[in-house]
């Protein structure tokens, strides 16, 4: 964030942005002054057209009740159902009926029914679904008489639905006379069907829902669609809503009025390109302001890409690179007179810099390699003073054999001695050193310790410093070894590293003893003990600063207790060999 190339953008930004945001309110704004306006032509279309359906259903409500002063209706209830004058009053009511179809473009069905004979008369203008249509209406008086018992004709027009799916609004009179009942049917696909002529752009249409939101028709609008944006339409809302069906991307205007004589809602749903397809320039604008924008934006940066951030940032690249030591880099002058003098006045510094570290390092190697003999003699003084111990106690007990046989040992000690002039040696010949120790060790002990040295030829003829896993076989013994456990045991091996198989191995050191204090423990693993002078622990602080010294990071020296008991030192060395051979030097 402080960087020059992000404050200069933030700075076009702010200067760039305001007038931008302007332009794009001001456009959305007009938009909703457009959409407002012809939401509210066709609100106001809309709530007539349900108003004068209002009317009209209102209309058929008294023309359902005055139906019982009709002469037919009158004889149909005086005659019995079987006599001639029951049949011509019938069929003149159907003709009558079958007239006012005509008259009544929005009906779809008439019915008149005995709740006392079960007579059923049914007059609809869909004579090919004549069957259907009488099956339909009766379902329909059995699921009335079912539910609604006590309706009387004055209540609102109810919602039914067919066992096809259509649902339709039914009236019924029941106060004929004589159980007669009449009745009126108007499929809800009828209420919409002027609406449909509408103009709602492509994609837009008519649906009729209950106040529930429940789709009672789908003849000019796909239900599956509906579907889509029913869950963003609020119900009773009023002015319009805006909605968008993702499967085709496109947002609608949703217009909605309810009937005052049935429990319905009309809904329009418009196309908002509909709407605006007078305002292409509009549209247009809105769509290009922000990518014109962007294109400014682009070329203002190119620009000052050229004369800034190209210089700057191969500036800073050459920085990175001699901060990351590559005191090769050199940078090209520039154009600029100001970079240019930069540029030349860093390689001036990067030229001194290289011949100043190559001082320094051709320095600090000779005061390595001083320190590093210093550190390696610096340990066989306390190795000695732990063998002429051993002698005295062997001495002391007057084992002639055993002190021979010790001398054996320990002039194979002093040969390895001898040899550690070098910084390297294998693994082999450390480990026979090991022996030779732990050897003395057992026949200082006889009963009570042994020890395994599982070493296999893979790793026999790596390189690894000298005297690096006796510290910590000599302190197992003198630290570790504890009669209470029954016979102490140190056990030496090596193995692959896990993490990295092809490139390091793991050489351990372990016993049965009581393991490390938890102090003692957290002291060896903290990062700071390399740091320290060494002078509690100068074996282990020996070693470890050898192998830094040697390898650097990439190596590790672990100390931990074993789950069931005992210590373990693990070190994780690199997989070197060594061009030193392996064997003993004759004295």
């Amino acid at each position: 964030m402080n960087s020059v190339r992000f404050k200069i953008f933030i700075g076009f930004v702010m200067v760039v942005g305001p007038l931008v945001l302007f332009l794009i309110f001001n456009n959305a704004y007009s938009m909703n002054v457009v959409r407002d306006q012809i939401s509210q032509n066709y609100n106001k279309l809309l709530q007539q057209y349900v108003e004068d359906t209002d009317n009209t259903l209102k209309e058929f409500d008294n023309y359902l009740f005055h139906l019982y002063s009709d002469p037919d209706v009158i004889n149909m209830n005086l005659y019995a159902l079987e006599s001639d004058d029951y049949v011509l009053a019938k069929q003149r009511l159907f003709n009558k009926l079958t007239r006012q179809l005509d008259i009544y473009n929005l009906i779809n069905t008439f019915f008149i029914f005995s709740n006392t004979t079960g007579d059923l008369l049914v007059t609809t203008r869909e004579n090919t679904y004549y069957y259907d249509r009488v099956q339909t209406v009766k379902e329909f008086i059995v699921e009335n008489a079912t539910t609604r018992p006590n309706d009387s004709s004055n209540g609102n027009w109810l919602i039914m639905k067919a066992k096809n799916g259509d649902h339709y609004l039914m009236k019924i009179n029941k106060d004929l006379g004589a159980g007669l009942s009449g009745g009126i049917l108007i499929k809800m696909s009828s209420l919409v069907e002027p609406l449909s002529k509408w103009d709602t752009g492509e994609g837009g249409g008519t649906i009729v829902v209950a106040p529930d939101g429940a789709t009672l028709t789908t003849a000019y609008f796909p239900l599956k669609r509906y579907q889509n944006i029913s869950n963003q339409i609020t119900p009773k809302s009023s002015g319009f809503q805006i909605v968008k069906d993702r499967e085709l991307d496109q947002q609608f205007l949703i217009v909605r009025e309810a009937s005052s004589h049935a429990d319905l809602d009309f809904e329009l749903i418009i196309a908002e390109k509909n709407i605006l397809q007078n305002l292409p320039y509009l549209q247009l604008l809105i769509y290009f302001l922000p990518v014109g924008g962007a294109l400014v934006l682009g070329v203002y940066l190119l620009y000052v890409q050229r004369i800034l951030f190209k210089p700057l940032m191969q500036l800073i690249r050459g920085m990175r690179k001699l901060a990351q030591g590559e005191l090769s880099v050199r940078l090209h002058e520039g154009s600029s007179t100001e970079f240019a003098f930069l540029i030349a006045t860093f390689n001036n510094m990067v030229d001194q810099i290289e011949n100043l570290k190559i001082s320094v390092y051709e320095e600090k190697i000779r005061v390595q390699q001083a320190e590093f003999k210093h550190l390696q003699v610096q340990i066989n003084p306390h190795f000695y003073m732990n063998s002429l111990n051993i002698i005295y106690n062997l001495a002391a007990l007057k084992d002639t054999k055993a002190v021979q046989k010790m001398s054996l040992h320990l002039a194979d000690y002093f040969r390895f001695i001898m040899r550690t002039n070098r910084t390297t040696m294998t693994l082999k010949d450390e480990t026979e050193h090991i022996r030779n120790y732990l050897e003395i060790q057992v026949m200082r002990y006889p009963d009570h310790l042994v020890f395994d040295i599982a070493l296999p030829d893979t790793y026999c003829h790596y390189a690894i410093p000298p005297l690096i896993v006796q510290p910590f076989v000599e302190n197992a013994v003198i630290h570790g070894f504890t009669k209470q456990y029954g016979t102490f045991e140190i056990k030496v091996s090596a193995e692959k590293d896990p993490d990295a198989p092809n490139e390091f191995f793991l050489l351990s050191i372990s016993d049965n003893g009581d393991g490390f204090q938890p102090e003692m423990l957290k002291q060896l693993n903290s990062s700071q003990y390399l740091d320290e002078s060494g002078d509690e622990h100068l074996g282990i602080w020996n070693v470890r600063h050898r192998l830094q010294m040697n390898y650097g990071h990439q190596v590790a020296l672990r100390f931990q207790n074993k789950p069931e008991r005992g210590a373990l030192v693990q070190m994780r060395l690199p997989l070197q060999s060594s061009n030193v051979e392996g064997t003993k030097t004759e004295g």
